[in-house]
């Protein structure tokens, strides 16, 4: 096995990247997300340069490996018994993984949100959900030829995966898979962004896919009994998801963050019809440009107090509306902007 390292080597340019991607797979104890613990990491940086940076660690997962996993990818309990923990690496890992697009097989449903628990145990959050790009080849493989790792390596570069499981293999084998395709499919672009929303995946909110946007951008259920159903009718069940149910992370940090964009929306809303400014169309249009310019427009006056933003419909008596978050900006505005389609 590989000591832990980071390295520096050239690499092909067969993405077109603005900011690194790094293609990583886990080894882990099982197959639960928020349960289980990471074995073996093994991680490939790839800069827009065309430079690559590895990093490749044992874990101690400071539980016992069942020995059903043991048989998956030959990790023992006597392997891992002297290694460090996930702690003792998290910072490191941390700004390694910091500012960068996720690429692998079959990561999104599980390697990334495994990887976000373990992260969050060690309150770090180097992973972005909301910026994040993840291009997982497996998609693309399952969408065009429908195999595994070890056909699609087979299929596209026609050689057996011969240490399959062991973490590094897999990275690499991902990563010669990509290229393939790339280069087999006209209609795949050579972009992180492009390869992230292929497959419709962009309509995902979360990467356990517990919730995703409908055909009008509004975000629902992915799941459950409340499948289908828009997430801003059911606050009780968000508040119940971030507060006590069994998901990861990811899903608990979104479901905190729609469940906020629907009370302040509702605040919105109450906001404009107490002062009636929907009632009219100029006036509304009028507060529009005020808060997307941030600029002083009749009867509108925008400015800060504390650091955050707000905005004074000036009319006798004058009222304010002090935003809460950044969010509530882009939702004021949202708000507006279906009022004033709806006027026309």
């Amino acid at each position: 096995m590989e000591p832990s390292s980071f390295l520096h080597k050239t690499e092909d340019r067969f993405l077109e990247l603005e900011r690194p991607i790094i293609f990583f797979d886990l080894e882990t104890t099982g197959t639960s997300v928020t349960r289980d613990r990471i074995v073996e990491l093994c991680a490939i940086k790839l800069h827009p340069d065309g430079t690559r940076e590895e990093c490749h660690h044992l874990i101690n997962p400071s539980i016992p490996i069942p020995a059903g996993a043991t048989a998956v990818h030959g990790i023992t309990n006597e392997m891992v018994a002297g290694k460090p923990l996930f702690r003792e690496l998290a910072t490191g890992l941390a700004d390694f993984f910091q500012h960068s697009d996720l690429g692998g097989y079959n990561i999104r449903r599980f390697d990334v949100p495994l990887l976000m628990e373990e992260f969050h145990r060690v309150k770090k959050y180097p992973v972005n959900i909301h910026e994040v790009k993840v291009v997982d080849a497996m998609a693309i493989f399952h969408s065009k030829e429908k195999r595994d790792l070890s056909a699609a390596l087979k299929f596209y570069c026609q050689r057996e995966h011969e240490q399959a499981h062991s973490a590094k293999a897999d990275v690499l084998a991902t990563i010669d898979i990509l290229k393939q395709q790339l280069v087999r499919y006209d209609d795949l672009s050579p972009d992180t962004a492009f390869l992230h929303d292929y497959l419709a995946s962009g309509n995902t909110i979360d990467f356990s896919g517990r919730f995703r946007r409908d055909e009008n951008g509004e975000i629902i259920f992915n799941f459950g009994k409340h499948f289908g159903k828009a997430a801003c009718r059911e606050t009780s069940y968000l508040k119940w998801m971030f507060e006590e149910g069994d998901f990861a992370v990811d899903t608990k940090m979104v479901a905190k963050r729609i469940f906020m964009h629907c009370l302040w929306e509702d605040e919105i809303r109450n906001w404009l019809q107490a002062s009636n400014i929907l009632s009219n169309a100029a006036t509304t249009s009028a507060l529009y440009s005020c808060i997307k310019y941030g600029k002083d427009v009749f009867p509108f006056a925008s400015g800060t107090t504390e650091g955050k933003p707000f905005i004074t419909y000036v009319m006798e008596p004058p009222v304010t509306y002090f935003f809460p978050h950044t969010d509530a900006v882009s939702l004021f505005l949202q708000v507006l902007d279906r009022a004033l389609r709806d006027m026309k």
